[in-house]
């Protein structure tokens, strides 16, 4: 298991949309569903890159929901031949991520592992849900995420502190639309 820290100065990169972003994801779920079997209820792609023209950082966020967590060590020792990083309760209690490094040591794949009903669930998918919905939302926080970058290019928990007001109160009303539709 690695120790993470999402406090420590890394590079990263910020591109334009890619549709093969949609190819990538393909692949990489087809892979989880072999490595979890029926212990994966479904695979969802989430995080900028499942929302069709939003600039992001090129790395593929992963979904996958599960009924309890459990130690998964079959899983992990899987995950781990084939070129993945771990570590547990990083995005939340509760949790367990899996990440692929690119040759730079960028992020190129987040796997997290939720329980079916958690909050972090909730939280991916309404904000997925939303900014696809709404895709002048989408346009106005990749407009925020481009001048982020430039600003902090080599200082990824300050692009990431930069963008904490904002997806507070975006978060806020994608739950406030979530509400409405039930």
């Amino acid at each position: 298991m690695k120790e993470l820290d999402k406090n420590t100065k890394r590079k990263y990169l910020f591109s334009e949309y890619d549709p093969n972003w949609k190819v990538q994801f393909s692949s990489i779920k087809e892979f989880l569903f072999d490595v979890f079997g029926d212990k994966a209820i479904t695979i969802e792609h989430v995080g900028s890159t499942s929302i069709e023209g939003m600039k992001a950082k090129p790395l593929i966020d992963v979904l996958v929901l599960i009924n309890k967590m459990e130690v998964f060590q079959e899983e992990k020792d899987k995950m781990i031949k084939a070129g993945y990083e771990w570590g547990e309760n990083y995005i939340a209690p509760n949790t367990l991520i899996f990440f692929k490094l690119g040759p730079d040591g960028e992020k190129l794949e987040n796997i997290h592992v939720c329980e079916k009903g958690s909050a972090k669930e909730s939280q991916f998918i309404v904000m997925r849900d939303y900014l696809r919905t709404y895709p002048e939302k989408a346009k106005e926080y990749s407009s925020l995420k481009e001048k982020n970058v430039s600003l902090y290019a080599n200082d990824y928990p300050a692009y990431r502190a930069a963008k904490v007001p904002y997806l507070e109160e975006l978060e806020k009303e994608a739950y406030e639309w979530k509400a409405k539709q039930e």
